[in-house]
């Protein structure tokens, strides 16, 4: 769980309205720190800079069957179903170096 540490340090320095809030809260970031985690990975970051990968970070309540997606332009999460065109992080140009 130490992947999730980023996520409880942002997540404990607010302020919730209730322990219900908190967790939601939690989840949200741990999805966040996760993206973060993911992009440094070379093949993740190489398949970025080429445009081959797209990231997504989805939340999905069992128990309505709702999806949430974080927008990574907007900084928030929104509903999948309305927005379907979503995306965490998207094709990031950048020059690949190659030896």
């Amino acid at each position: 769980m130490r992947y999730a540490d980023s996520a409880r340090v942002v997540n404990e320095a607010r302020q919730h309205k209730d322990e219900t809030a908190k967790v939601a809260s939690m989840v949200r970031e741990n999805v966040i720190a996760q993206l973060a985690n993911i992009q440094p990975h070379p093949s993740v970051r190489f398949a970025l800079a080429e445009g081959r990968v797209t990231l997504h970070g989805w939340i999905y309540d069992i128990a309505s069957g709702l999806i949430e997606a974080f927008d990574g332009s907007r900084g928030a999460f929104v509903s999948l179903a309305d927005n379907p065109e979503v995306q965490a992080i998207k094709y990031q140009a950048r020059r690949v170096a190659t030896m």
